[in-house]
């Protein structure tokens, strides 16, 4: 089984609209089919400043392809919620292509990054059926889940937070323990994720070079 990374650019998206008009980003946590319609019902989770969330909320209820939004703040700036569209080509896609989503984002030019789990002939078969809707996918990145060097979804989410916090900066611009705090997770529990973290990007990095050590090629 095989991870991959898509650029998706569906032609009805009610992600672009938001992402366009807010400073705020999209995650898509489920999307299913809905049956005898084009659309989906999709569960998301928008991160936004709190002054929006009202506007973001009518913006979505007027949204010509949107109907049933239900939707809450859980916490300051974080909403989640379900809608349905009326029709999603992109998440239809999945339907008969034996791949299974694992998540999706917006991105800041409102496209939609998808990581999907994909076997066999799988993801031919999404990519085939993105073209015949007139869907634009770009395959980013794809990873043999028998890798034990990949990393996992939520090690590289942190990493990718501790970088642009400046975490790595000399001198650090934030420390562990403000990380931590922003995170929501204890030091101890931070401190071994960016370990491993680190040690599987740097062992991707090294693989097929001679080791300084033994002189051998590492695998």
């Amino acid at each position: 089984m095989k991870e991959v990374t898509l650029l998706v650019k569906p032609p009805h998206t009610w992600v672009k609209k938001i992402v366009s008009k807010y400073p705020a980003t999209v995650r898509l946590l489920d999307c299913r089919v809905v049956e005898g319609t084009g659309g989906v019902h999709e569960l998301f989770e928008v991160s936004i400043g709190a002054g929006h969330i009202k506007s973001l909320l009518n913006d979505l209820r007027k949204d010509p392809y949107v109907y049933q939004v239900d939707a809450i703040e859980t916490k300051k700036g974080l909403v989640m919620g379900s809608l349905k569209t009326r029709k999603c080509t992109a998440c239809r896609s999945f339907a008969t292509s034996e791949c299974f989503l694992v998540s999706a984002k917006s991105t800041p030019e409102g496209l939609v990054e998808w990581k999907v789990l994909s076997s066999g002939g799988g993801l031919k078969k999404l990519l085939d059926n993105l073209e015949k809707g007139g869907v634009e996918a770009e395959i980013r990145s794809m990873i043999d889940l028998k890798d034990e060097n990949a990393l996992t979804e939520r090690q590289e989410e942190i990493l990718q937070i501790a970088l642009e916090k400046g975490y790595f900066d000399y001198p650090k611009k934030m420390d562990i323990a403000e990380l931590a705090k922003l995170l929501g997770i204890s030091k101890p529990t931070l401190s071994e994720i960016l370990r491993r973290g680190q040690k599987k990007i740097l062992a991707e990095h090294f693989r097929g070079r001679l080791s300084m050590v033994s002189g051998k090629e590492r695998i």
